[in-house]
């Protein structure tokens, strides 16, 4: 049974393997070490499978991150729907754009050669567009959203202004791209208003 030193070792290990994929700059063993000052020992104690366990255990992590910092926890009102984007705006304006961003980053894993990353990121994105559909049907359920709202296809446009907007405003340094998707997604969304 791990001890409460062995798990806070193992997930030092975990956030900083999580941290280098975000930068984008790959898992390198050495750098999680020097990150983490454990040893390669102590590394494989907890991950014996090495690099891609590791890999793969830090793409479940950053994902888990992901979901903590963005996602919505109620959108039953058009209120929610504002104070959300403005909040996902807030974080990324603290951002300077040599900042990791974990919302740009998850575009990079959705890319990846690895079949286990790129499949644990797309369930991510089933399961956040399915989370955002759910708050568009409750609105429909309460009156707020008309019955004819195609909701499942308006949840796939707000998530994707959200991460292409994300991924824009990172390569550019702008906070432009990802305002303008997520208000105007809103404004499209406003249109099915009941």
């Amino acid at each position: 049974m791990p001890t409460p030193k062995g798990e806070a070792t193992k997930a030092r290990i975990l956030e900083a393997a999580a941290d280098l994929l975000v930068t984008g700059n790959g898992i390198n063993l050495d750098d999680v070490l020097r990150a983490t000052r454990t040893s390669k020992g102590q590394l494989f104690h907890y991950f014996p499978g090495g690099r891609d366990e590791l890999r793969r255990a830090a793409a479940g992590r950053h994902l888990a991150r992901l979901a903590a910092a963005e996602a919505p926890a109620a959108l039953a009102t058009w209120q929610d729907w504002e104070d959300w984007i403005a909040q996902i705006l807030r974080l990324h304006e603290q951002q300077s754009q040599d900042d990791a961003c974990e919302v740009a980053a998850l575009a990079g894993r959705a890319l990846d050669t690895d079949k286990f990353t790129r499949d644990l990121v797309g369930r991510t994105y089933e399961l956040w567009a399915g989370t955002l559909c759910d708050q568009l049907r409750a609105m429909q359920d309460a009156g707020r959203l008309r019955p004819d709202a195609p909701v499942a296809a308006l949840a796939s446009t707000m998530l994707a202004a959200l991460q292409g907007g994300a991924v824009i405003d990172k390569a550019t340094g702008s906070h432009r791209h990802l305002g303008s998707a997520l208000s105007q997604t809103l404004v499209l969304l406003r249109t099915y208003a009941a």
